[in-house]
């Protein structure tokens, strides 16, 4: 009768050490969301660690979910998988300080639903990943094509189809360009499939850099053009394009002051005349070139953000009233914010999900 118990109690402990290993392992959780987890390693779905259910997860937030999935029992569960699985509470809340190498890489239409969604990059491992947008909500993620070789970069997003302002191709391509080499290509997409990659000509030096797309001239087409910035002698130049094809390049004003960096470029005043946007990394200033063609007709100041830690990170009209508004990114804290335009005056400010250590 002993064997026999001792027997039993080994069998138990076996299920119970089985059991441990394949149930209920906690993968991640967000505040007021459902928590995914996989109840078997080789039995799960994926999703990636930027989805926005996970981007504010706390430790206090998957231990109350632990609970639910405990009190359901039956729940389907998901497993996060990002460069490395993430096994446990304390790696899921480490493995989000590791997203301090996301970057926002620009904003536009992925979709062609009508919003304005942004598209992040991470630096050191070429993820490149779109929250899809509904107004200043983020409603879904977008997994794109990785890029590891970190010296490419996403210069900028952007519609470059020869189209009429009636008959919008409304896909947005992305415009890769090379630091090292000097090359420059084109994504052309729909949504997230490449459907083709096109060569533009090679620019070297590391002192220049693309400061903005716009569309600067006054060609019947809605083609978009680049703004290229000399970093180290202040010059300014445009890239005139139809398409994909340089027709004509066209200088800016030189500034020279290397505190003012480009932030940004789009219509503020709504004119037709696309304007660029400029902040001081050293005093928080925000300007605004209100241009005519290639000409400054004024100079706006917007309100000053004094906190350098908070960067511009990408321009777009995300509320659909016509006036574009700014996206802004602390890197040092993750959090994200959105200010709402009327013109060059900020009419609100709106907290997008925190993305970072």
């Amino acid at each position: 009768m002993m064997k026999k118990s001792k027997v039993l109690v080994i069998l138990l402990l076996a299920v119970a050490i089985y059991a441990a290993m394949c149930h209920t392992t906690v993968y991640a959780a967000s505040e007021g969301a459902t928590l995914y987890t996989s109840n078997c390693l080789s039995c799960h779905n994926s999703i990636p660690a930027t989805d926005p259910r996970l981007l504010n997860a706390t430790a206090s937030s998957i231990t109350n979910a632990i609970a639910n999935v405990d009190a359901m029992k039956n729940t389907h569960l998901v497993h996060i998988l990002s460069s490395t699985q993430i096994q446990t509470i304390a790696d899921y809340i480490n493995a989000k300080g590791q997203s301090s190498n996301w970057t926002v890489a620009g904003v536009g239409d992925f979709n062609k639903d009508g919003n304005k969604d942004i598209m992040w990059r991470d630096t050191k491992n070429g993820y490149n990943y779109v929250w899809l947008m509904n107004g200043t909500s983020v409603s879904s993620g977008l997994s794109l094509t990785t890029i590891t070789d970190n010296t490419w970069f996403v210069a900028g997003v952007g519609d470059f189809s020869i189209h009429k302002a009636a008959h919008p191709d409304g896909y947005t391509d992305i415009f890769w360009r090379n630091v090292s080499t000097g090359e420059n290509t084109l994504w052309k997409m729909q949504g997230d499939n490449v459907t083709r990659s096109v060569s533009l000509p090679d620019l070297s030096g590391r002192n220049w850099v693309v400061a903005g797309l716009g569309h600067f001239d006054n060609d019947t087409s809605i083609s978009i053009d680049i703004l290229w910035r000399d970093l180290l002698n202040g010059y300014n130049a445009v890239w005139l394009l139809k398409g994909t094809t340089i027709t004509g390049v066209a200088q800016l004003p030189t500034y020279s002051d290397g505190s003012w960096v480009v932030a940004g470029v789009a219509d503020f005043n709504l004119d037709g005349s696309v304007d660029i946007l400029w902040r001081n990394k050293t005093s928080g200033y925000n300007a605004v070139w209100l241009l005519k063609g290639m000409e400054i007709s004024s100079v706006q100041m917007l309100t000053q953000l004094a906190d350098t830690s908070w960067s511009i990170a990408a321009l777009g009209d995300f509320n659909a009233d016509g006036y574009v508004d700014i996206l802004w990114r602390n890197q040092d804290t993750g959090v994200n914010s959105i200010w709402l335009m009327n013109g060059t005056s900020v009419a609100s400010t709106v907290a997008l999900p925190t993305f970072g250590p």
